[in-house]
């Protein structure tokens, strides 16, 4: 098996996962396309990237391959509906983020963490000819079966494999968890000091105590060895204690999260099976986190088809980066005229850049969303590519509030959730 830090992935892999870890630190730090992104992964990295780039700011995101889970592909949940079926892969890897003005670096942090990515891929066997795509060359929606002809307005051909699979929505949470290496370095930090002070102890001691023999390579040699058991011994138990303060602080947090969820979850995805029985409680998750991003790095999130509240101006300008903390919890449910109404918190840790300076919190995201019951559930719906009701027409719902092609208002609760209201 190769060394720990000779793993590397790159974009050139097959592999989708890690290309797109690849992909998601450059389209950070320069905007370049995310090209194993799906459209609204791809829309939400661009409007962070263009927050960055507004406040004179550069994000370089790094993602290092690190520990026994860093190379295979470890699945978790899985749904379907009848042309799509989404996986949840990870790995672990250590995150390095850099945060920069100008020429001089404001932020630096790195850790241990497990990246989470959806990956979502047609069904084998299914006829995908009619769906909607937004070609990543010239961003115009056309049908799948076009696209592979050549693209009537950029005229660049596709391949199926080259639309899917794509990444969904992806995410990180810390790793606890340390390679024998790893704790060998951790450990060797204190080996070392110890063994400097166990030297001086013993060399002091020689020189007041005339009854001990006066052999300094002994000193030496005694010193080394103390330093090395006592150094050992002192920075396992001290890494111990540490780590076990850290899971019992988490842990907290976490047992609040789960109360929280506990229950209430469950309980709303019964509820929504029984208008769409493919209906995952992760996929929801996804939908949710992917909202969020959308609405606070928006430029005019009061103009965006997926937010219908109260005037957010400038409220999250300084937001430059947030990072899923893995749980959603649905509180209050109601339904009326065919429409649920749903309070949802989502835990986050936000970055936030004001005056040179960069503050990071645990926050709690409140939201209220709704959607109609009706209609059927379509895992890869996209406001980059709706399709209109009335003409079928498709268009890029970021950018136009009503259907160009018939000018008929479309109504975005009818295919998919909108927020009505979003705090901190």
């Amino acid at each position: 098996m190769p060394k720990e830090q000779e793993i590397k992935w790159s974009k050139l892999s097959s592999d989708i996962y890690e290309r797109f870890a690849v992909e998601l630190g450059e389209g950070l730090h320069d905007g370049a396309d995310v090209t194993s992104g799906d459209q609204d992964v791809r829309y939400g990295i661009e409007l962070q990237q263009k927050r960055l780039n507004d406040k004179g700011l550069t994000m370089y995101c790094d993602f290092v391959p690190r520990g026994q889970f860093s190379q295979s592909s470890s699945g978790s949940a899985e749904w379907k509906d009848e042309h799509y079926k989404s996986r949840t892969y990870w790995r672990t890897c250590q995150w390095k983020r850099l945060i920069s003005a100008g020429d001089k670096q404001i932020s630096a942090k790195q850790e241990k963490v497990v990246l989470y990515q959806t990956v979502t891929d047609v069904i084998s066997g299914e006829h995908m000819d009619e769906e909607f795509y937004s070609c990543s060359n010239c961003g115009a929606n056309v049908k799948i079966k076009e696209l592979t002809k050549g693209c009537p307005y950029c005229n660049t051909f596709f391949k199926m494999d080259e639309l899917y699979p794509k990444i969904s929505n992806y995410y990180i949470l810390k790793d606890y968890g340390r390679t024998s290496n790893e704790l060998k370095r951790e450990i060797l930090k204190f080996v070392i000091p110890a063994i400097i002070v166990a030297i001086i102890g013993y060399t002091l001691d020689m020189h007041y105590s005339p009854e001990m023999s006066k052999s300094w390579g002994s000193a030496i040699i005694i010193g080394i060895l103390s330093g090395i058991i006592a150094g050992g011994l002192f920075g396992y138990v001290l890494w111990a204690i540490s780590l076990i303060a850290r899971l019992f602080i988490d842990a907290g947090k976490a047992v609040s999260i789960l109360s929280k969820t506990s229950g209430s979850n469950k309980r709303f995805e019964n509820y929504m099976k029984r208008y769409s029985p493919e209906f995952s409680y992760t996929y929801f998750t996804g939908k949710v986190v992917s909202l969020v991003k959308i609405i606070i790095f928006s430029d005019n999130p009061d103009e965006l088809p997926v937010y219908e509240g109260e005037m957010l101006g400038n409220r999250f300008d300084n937001l430059i980066d947030t990072s899923f903390n893995g749980a959603v919890a649905c509180k209050n449910m109601k339904e009326q005229d065919g429409i649920i109404t749903l309070s949802v918190e989502a835990f986050m840790t936000n970055t936030y850049e004001s005056g040179g300076k960069i503050i990071e919190k645990d926050e709690t995201v409140r939201l209220t969303m709704k959607r109609r019951t009706g209609g059927k559930l379509d895992y890869h719906f996209s406001i980059k590519k709706l399709q209109c009701i009335n003409c079928g027409g498709s268009f890029d719902a970021t950018k136009n509030r009503i259907c160009p092609y018939c000018g008929s208002p479309y109504q975005l609760e009818d295919m998919d959730w909108i927020v009505t209201s979003i705090k901190m």
